[in-house]
């Protein structure tokens, strides 16, 4: 007790100097006050080797006056041996005031400490610093703001919470980096897989999604879009405190998708949606007329071009096409709907989220993108938040829900594929059984979707990640009280994907007979809540059914 009282007032009394203790190569381990614990991050080559040798040194300003690890005196090169995620050096330092006891590990993960200055992060920016320390030695600095984000997720009582931070100057302005090899910007989004058990599910499905989906119609104009955010993993601290586990990643954004600028003048060329909520979003409806200077009409939050760079927006594209999808008979919806819609891309979204059975990215966690309206209205989807994939629940209540199982159809269906599917629009039905079974031998081979989240959790076992992540989570209300088994969440998806892929074999999926009542939510299915959930017995509230909201009291 009295070594941790000591602790604590030592680092209460250098509370900017907790970075400069004491250093390895010259870059200042991360610490957990709570734990009092320190976190370095080194190259992964040294797992493979028999000892680690580093210069440790103390600063000129640091308290510490002389460092032992392990009982040996660290004052020049020190041998760091027994190198793996569950080796911990303990620290012994002298200070004016008395003996320090810590400890040390050490992980290949980059680590991002974001130091919040003394400013509260909530929904609103504000000022903070970046430190970015990697297996090389490298430490970047770098000043930005930061806010909460999320909707779910971002509730008052959830605390491992999602970021969005950018990158500025020293005068505020806009600073493009490129951070741990992905694209030069000044915005990043760092998602906390709050309520994924597995914590990376996201991650791991954004990389399913770009290594199989076509190109957007426009990709001979620009061959660098991208339909999904790319990523890396990274443990992160919040000032002196251990957050765990993070998948780092580029927004979708219309320099994720390379969507023609607007002229100088404000003439609109290209044009970037959000879904918010379901709503319009699954193009049941015919919306109602649009506010060019809102950010928001309905569901849909204008994103390219946003209302600071540009007012009136343009919401023209994204309205006709919901109008039309909920308006045209069959004869006008079969011979228009390749002029509204890239259909390559549809086919593959679609396989895609009956794959996953990613029910929210039928409308809520939708993007809809025009690369040039002035000379083709064409929308393209893009992939956004994938952690309610792979049998996984949105929010805690339950984690593993009947309506994410393995074996359960695709919730909420657009009306886009409904009409896709029932009228087999130009060979729909067959188009996509064909590149179903194209990709049944690859990409969606069980083994091949199995090996991914295996590659992902071992790695992270190996540097001693799980072993962070579920000290630091297990038990939280984020996760509805249970341990966090990152291991056991990892057979549950294994057993998910088996169970999957033989539902998906045995049923329309493989076949090109697709009847109505597959392809549409007939009144027979039972209604769902506003967010797309089954309606529990007594439910009072609005409810979707045959994708039109009714109030039930």
């Amino acid at each position: 007790m009295a070594r941790a009282l000591l602790l604590f007032l030592l680092f209460a009394l250098f509370p900017m100097r907790m970075l400069s203790q004491f250093l390895v190569d010259g870059v200042a381990p991360c610490f957990d006050a709570a734990l009092g614990k320190y976190l370095l991050c080194v190259d992964e080559a040294a797992w493979d080797s028999p000892a680690w040798e580093a210069e440790v040194r103390l600063p000129t300003d640091s308290p510490w006056t002389s460092l032992r690890i392990d009982g040996t005196v660290a004052d020049g090169l020190f041998r760091f041996t027994d190198i793996s995620g569950t080796k911990t050096y303990n620290l012994e330092a002298a200070t004016a005031e008395g003996t320090v006891h810590a400890t040390l590990q050490l992980t290949f993960l980059p680590i991002l400490q974001l130091r919040t200055l003394g400013n509260t992060v909530s929904n609103d920016f504000v000022g903070a610093e970046l430190h970015v320390q990697e297996g090389d030695g490298v430490c970047d600095e770098l000043k930005i703001k930061v806010k909460h984000r999320g909707s779910t997720t971002n509730e008052k009582d959830r605390h491992k919470r999602n970021f969005k931070i950018k990158v500025i100057d020293d005068e505020g302005g806009k600073r493009d980096v490129s951070l741990l090899g992905l694209r030069k910007d000044n915005s990043w989004v760092l998602d906390a897989g709050q309520v994924d058990l597995f914590r990376l599910r996201n991650y791991v499905a954004a990389g399913i999604w770009q290594d199989f989906a076509p190109r957007p119609y426009y990709a001979d104009q620009e061959p660098k879009a991208r339909s999904a955010t790319r990523g890396t993993v990274v443990e992160l601290f919040v000032d002196d405190r251990y957050e765990g586990i993070y998948h780092l990643c580029e927004p979708i954004d219309r320099k994720q998708m390379k969507l023609k600028k607007f002229d100088a003048d404000g003439t609109i060329h290209g044009a970037l949606w959000k879904a918010t909520s379901f709503g319009d979003a699954t193009f049941w409806n015919v919306p109602a007329a649009y506010d060019n200077s809102a950010e928001k009409n309905d569901v849909w939050e204008v994103k390219y071009p946003s209302l600071e760079d540009l007012c009136p927006s343009d919401y023209t594209t994204l309205h006709d096409a919901i109008e039309f999808v909920a308006t045209a008979s069959a004869t006008e919806f079969n011979r228009q709907v390749a002029d509204y819609f890239d259909m390559p891309v549809l086919i593959d979204y679609y396989l895609f989220v009956n794959l996953t059975n990613a029910f929210d990215l039928c409308g809520k966690n939708i993007y809809w993108a025009v690369y040039d309206k002035a000379a083709d209205r064409r929308l393209t989807p893009a992939m956004w938040d994938m952690d309610c994939t792979m049998g996984q629940n949105y929010k805690d209540n339950p984690l593993h829900p009947d309506y994410v199982s393995s074996t359960t159809p695709l919730l909420v269906p657009n009306k886009i594929f409904h009409q896709l599917l029932r009228l087999n629009t130009d060979h729909f039905q067959q188009r996509m059984a064909e590149r179903y079974a194209n990709l049944r031998q690859g990409i969606f081979s069980t083994s091949n979707l199995q090996q991914r989240y295996a590659d992902v959790f071992a790695r992270l076992k190996r540097c001693g990640a799980v072993d962070r992540e579920e000290q630091r989570w297990s038990h939280d209300t984020d996760i509805a009280g249970l341990p966090l088994d990152m291991e056991q969440e990892l057979a549950y998806i294994t057993t998910w994907i088996d169970e999957r892929m033989a539902f998906l074999d045995s049923n329309w999926l493989r076949s090109t007979d697709i009847s109505d009542e597959q392809a549409e939510p007939a009144a027979t299915r039972p209604p769902v809540t506003i967010t797309g959930l089954p309606v529990p017995d007594g439910y009072r509230g609005i409810v979707i059914m045959n994708g039109r909201k009714i109030l039930m009291k």
